[in-house]
């Protein structure tokens, strides 16, 4: 599973992103080329390198798709998952916002608001404000 989601992750990279585009838009360009007349390919001097290489084209042609048609689902899934969790984190804070303890620590904030109000490190209220980001540590070292 874990050699699955780095290939992905090299995947889902814009510049290898870019890349695949190129290889299947490119591969089906001289795919096209195979409907060409007898006269343009000779012309163009494609008959010897469309027998020669037609099978790899084509083959590059599915994987680059494959590949692209992987990117678009696991894209989607990380959005929706993305929106999943964010939904998840308003509904908590909006809970979090019924709790008398955790009101009654906002409002001393806000009371003290452009000065630092020192709170208990480790209560329970202020680790889940913290923990869905209605407050942060301020965290300052002196040094003399």
């Amino acid at each position: 599973m874990k050699v699955a989601e780095k290939v992905l992750d090299v995947l889902g990279k814009p510049i290898n992103f870019d890349v695949l585009l190129a290889s299947l838009l490119t591969s089906l360009a001289l795919l096209m080329t195979n409907f060409l007349s007898e006269k343009y390919l000779v012309r163009f001097h494609l008959e010897k390198f469309l027998n020669n290489y037609n099978s790899y084209i084509l083959l590059v042609f599915f994987v680059s798709l494959f590949l692209i048609v992987i990117h678009f689902g696991s894209k989607k899934r990380k959005e929706k998952n993305d929106k999943a969790f964010s939904e998840f984190l308003k509904k908590q804070q909006d809970d979090l916002f019924q709790d008398e303890d955790a009101l009654a620590i906002l409002s001393e904030l806000y009371k003290y608001h452009p000065r630092a109000v020192n709170l208990p490190m480790y209560n329970q209220e202020v680790l889940l404000l913290q923990q869905f980001q209605l407050i942060q540590r301020l965290l300052v070292k002196l040094l003399f």
